[in-house]
């Protein structure tokens, strides 16, 4: 069970084609696994806390357009991660949260988000990875709450979500 995180790239209006080659070079920092059949990549941070990543088309076998985060647990590295990720890229956050939100990592990107976005999602800005965490609090906790109504709470505290 997992809190998932969404990026999108958007250009006049529409969904258009993400920077695969700039996703890879910061993916490229961190260690990683890669599973292509699943689309899937497992990052590990040097503080032990990790990732998981679904992204078609960052291996380039076909467009790319953005990814889920599917979050088990956070930490300052993964919320620096995924910023510069989703910056570089040129996408922006598209969390599963309430109430509905987008998260921009450059300021420039609202102008290109579709109408219906915009009258209907909460637009934030945010500048690095501890304003994207900040930013992602309280759907954090909905989600936590839900996954321990669910499961009974997690038994692993070091993937726990703080």
């Amino acid at each position: 069970m997992s809190f998932d995180v969404f990026t999108q790239a958007f250009r006049n209006g529409d969904s258009a084609p993400a920077n695969a080659e700039a996703a890879r070079a910061i993916l490229s920092q961190v260690r990683h696994i890669h599973e292509p059949e699943h689309d899937f990549y497992g990052v590990e941070f040097p503080d032990g806390s990790h990732l998981e990543i679904y992204a078609a088309g960052l291996d380039g076998r076909e467009s790319f357009t953005g990814v889920m985060f599917a979050l088990r647990g956070t930490s300052e590295p993964i919320g620096n991660f995924i910023f510069e990720f989703t910056r570089a890229s040129g996408c922006v956050l598209l969390p599963a949260m309430d109430p509905p939100c987008i998260l921009l990592t450059d300021e420039a990107q609202e102008r290109h988000l579709p109408p219906n976005l915009l009258e209907n999602f909460q637009i934030i800005p945010i500048s690095n990875g501890s304003e994207l965490l900040a930013a992602l609090e309280g759907g954090l906790d909905t989600w936590r709450a839900y996954r321990d109504r669910v499961i009974g709470g997690s038994s692993d505290t070091s993937s726990d979500i703080t």
